[in-house]
């Protein structure tokens, strides 16, 4: 059980730090609002995955491209506040909301129907 929990805190921390680090991005495609929906992390902490959206007029695709080019400089900068032995390497999946999804299932069966 000291395993499940650990991992449990050390995602946290990271969903907790990653907002701060995220903003000192410098990749011109990582823009716009991100949130950060949930941070899964492996039981031998060697992987954190890190589930994100985007709000607003960003290209959801090229802000997902930018933030994989940047997690080296993510992980060093969490390893650098959190003081992990060990610091994950930092996965981000683009997490789209289900509302959205429903919406563009909508409006293609409507133009399929028509």
């Amino acid at each position: 059980m000291e395993g499940i929990d650990r991992t449990r805190r050390v995602a946290e921390a990271i969903a907790h730090e990653l907002p701060a680090a995220l903003r000192e991005v410098n990749d011109p495609r990582v823009t716009g609002m991100i949130t950060v929906h949930k941070v899964v992390v492996s039981r031998d902490l060697g992987v954190a995955k890190v589930r994100f959206g985007v709000v607003g007029e960003a290209d959801a695709a090229a802000v997902a491209i930018g933030l994989r080019h940047a997690a080296g400089f993510l992980r060093r900068r969490l390893a650098s506040v959190l003081r992990l032995r060990r610091m994950p390497e930092l996965r981000f999946e683009l997490e789209t909301p289900p509302v959205v999804e429903d919406l563009l299932r909508r409006i293609a069966v409507e133009g399929r129907a028509s």
